[in-house]
């Protein structure tokens, strides 16, 4: 029998998150959500309009049904992370922290995504940080006080599959915390 999954007092019944940025328009985000049941999406602050509500991403999410995370994606340093998360605080209270300096591969740096955590846990944030499949890194950020722990299966983007198996296990066998594979899985 399969665990709840349990995050920052939150119950899930879906373990599926869904990220927005593929969706052509508003109805077909909403339309994917409901087929799929998912509780949880996370939103790129360049994808929402905060000042039109009928003319974003936004609209489209029964907010009462699903959670909303801000992805801190684009995010370069910790600076630019905070600030994009500081930009959203009145919206939005779960974070995917997503740091990547090199826009080619698109993997997590884990100084900046460390000293951003921290900054942010402090200020009353859900943060979900998005790293590779380190186990030192996903403990100390455990230490920070992070609500979930988010490693990658692969690179971004890659659909290669689940690479880092061999890590996240042993993530998942010293944390406290839910581990929630992200990225480079494919379907």
């Amino acid at each position: 029998m399969q665990k709840e999954l349990v995050i920052a007092g939150r119950q899930f019944g879906s373990r599926l998150f869904l990220g927005t940025g593929k969706f052509p328009s508003t109805q077909s985000l909403s339309d994917s959500i409901r087929a799929s049941g998912c509780e949880l999406v996370t939103v790129a602050l360049r994808r929402v309009n905060l000042a039109d509500s009928g003319d974003d991403i936004l609209s489209g999410i029964d907010r009462a049904k699903v959670e909303i995370m801000l992805n801190t994606s684009g995010a370069r340093t910790a600076e630019d992370a905070v600030k994009i998360a500081r930009f959203g605080k009145d919206f939005f209270q779960w974070i995917k922290l997503e740091i990547h300096p090199d826009p080619n591969y698109l993997l997590p740096d884990p100084v900046e995504t460390l000293k951003a955590a921290e900054i942010l846990v402090n200020k009353g944030f859900i943060v979900l940080p998005y790293i590779n499949a380190d186990p030192v890194l996903a403990m100390r950020l455990q230490d920070a006080g992070v609500a979930a722990l988010m490693p990658l299966g692969a690179p971004i983007g890659t659909n290669r599959g689940l690479e880092t198996r061999s890590q996240i296990e042993i993530i998942i066998e010293q944390a406290d915390l839910p581990v929630v594979v992200d990225a480079g899985i494919g379907v």
